[in-house]
């Protein structure tokens, strides 16, 4: 078998005995005692003064796997591990700083991420260690072992390939190099996965270079400001995931499920039902009466308490979606018409497409048109809707609510044709998409459907055109 070498990149600059620590916590990895990888340690001295001279030598005779190269001139961290970097020798490399330290189960946690052949980035959670009698930092940890969730390039393991494209660390940037760096890997959607286990102890012992600095010594907006001209040159407005959804242990998350409600009584009771039936249950649905007259709200109330009525005047079917997204709760949000029906594993096939790749948006599925008892279908009615097809209309959907807010909702001057323009415009902003090929959804014709009012679509779409034309 052939066991993949590690490569450590340690940029130092004047440190002490707490290099000694970084070291020696990355040569007792019990990965590299168990064989599961070779280890080579590249310690990039940057500048250091004459006085560290002797601890990096006492390092190279300690530790034959300990390679050290320096710097005539300081040159700051991010080209001290660009230089790590072309050295090294490994497939995988890692990295840390010099006053920090690794847990000894790191890269026995990590090495089996990265036997997914896609999976080019794998990490875990930091754990703050304070030094006696250093102050507490002023911070919410995720629990009572102090550990945080955020980019640090010490909890990673990463592929050597990824520094072809190139994606080396901006020497231009004394700090957040690390973060502009994680900025660019999300833009180039690469595939990033996240363990809830600890793999950095973050040593705060008063001395950090990034404790106590505020956002603009950081030069934070400086990086920030980067990645939205990067993203404005390029078109797009892909989604940007957010670390917990490269967590591979993911929480299933709250769904919005959002049903517009107008003069649909009669008709709510099999669209409700069907949520109802789902195998996916962590959901809130939102009713959006939309100045019924019919009592459908109270109907509702009365027989389906799971359901949060949200009234407001008629605006039309695109004002009371947006009307429920502005109130969804969840962080991803479904659309359900009240003449159309799920089938029950319909929420949770697309989740676990949104759960597999973080960088989708959106989720479609298969439908197929049904007709309601005693109502005739038109001659113009196309017989290929009665037979299972992608659907591209809300019912079909499953949106995380981030990416619909960053194209503000559906066209409200939009009759019945704002579903297809939200699909218009969520492909023009190039946004990834996915469908699960698998009959899901359900729609009924009874006769009065609104999407088949050829005339109003007829003109809609026209318009819809006309835009496209003119970039828009």
């Amino acid at each position: 078998m052939n066991y993949p070498k590690v490569s450590v990149i340690i940029p130092t600059y004047n440190n002490g005995a707490e290099l000694l620590r970084a070291v020696a916590s990355i040569a007792g990895q019990d990965a590299v005692r168990r064989g599961l990888c070779g280890l080579e340690m590249i310690v990039v001295n940057d500048a250091s003064a004459p006085a560290a001279g002797p601890l990096l030598q006492l390092l190279t005779e300690r530790y034959p796997q300990l390679k050290l190269l320096s710097h005539t001139v300081q040159r700051g961290p991010a080209a001290a591990r660009n230089t790590g970097i072309r050295a090294a020798l490994g497939e995988l490399i890692s990295f840390l700083d010099a006053d920090d330290e690794w847990p000894p189960d790191k890269l026995s946690l990590l090495l089996p991420l990265l036997e997914d052949p896609e999976a080019d980035v794998a990490g875990g959670k930091i754990k703050y260690v304070f030094r006696e009698g250093t102050p507490e930092l002023s911070m919410k940890y995720e629990d009572d072992e102090k550990r945080l969730s955020h980019v640090h390039l010490g909890a990673l393991l990463v592929r050597k390939r990824i520094f072809q494209r190139p994606f080396f660390f901006d020497e231009s940037l004394g700090f957040s190099e690390d973060i502009d760096w994680w900025l660019r890997l999300k833009e180039q959607q690469v595939k990033i996965v996240l363990l809830e286990a600890t793999t950095l102890l973050y040593h705060v012992h008063g001395n950090n270079m990034s404790v106590h600095k505020n956002i603009a010594e950081l030069q934070l907006l400086k990086v920030l400001h980067k990645a939205a001209q990067r993203r404005k040159n390029n078109g797009k407005m892909s989604h940007i995931p957010q670390l917990k959804d490269y967590r591979v242990q993911k929480e299933e998350p709250l769904i919005s499920i959002v049903l517009p409600l107008y003069n649909g009584k009669d008709l709510v009771s099999k669209s409700i039902g069907s949520v109802l039936a789902q195998t996916y249950t962590h959901w809130e649905l939102l009713v959006v009466d939309d100045g019924s007259a019919d009592g459908g709200a109270g109907f509702i109330r009365d027989h389906f308490p799971q359901a949060r009525i949200i009234p407001q005047a008629n605006a039309g079917v695109a004002a009371a979606r947006n009307r429920g997204v502005g109130d969804a709760r969840g962080e991803i949000v479904a659309f359900l018409d009240q003449d159309d029906e799920w089938m029950p594993e319909k929420l949770r096939a697309q989740w676990e497409v949104l759960q597999q790749d973080p960088y989708c948006a959106f989720v479609t599925c298969n439908q197929y048109f049904a007709c309601a008892d005693g109502v005739v279908l038109p001659a113009n009615f196309s017989g290929q809707l009665q037979t299972e097809h992608r659907a591209l209309v809300p019912s079909a959907l499953l949106i995380r609510k981030q990416v619909l807010l960053q194209v503000q909702g559906f066209d409200e001057s939009l009759d019945v044709s704002s579903d297809f323009d939200l699909i218009r415009r969520l492909r023009k902003a190039n946004f990834r998409e996915a469908n699960v090929d698998r009959l899901l959804l359900r729609k009924w014709y009874h006769g009065g459907n609104a999407s088949l009012n050829k005339e109003i679509m007829r003109k809609e779409i026209l318009g819809l055109l006309h835009r496209q034309i003119r970039n828009k």
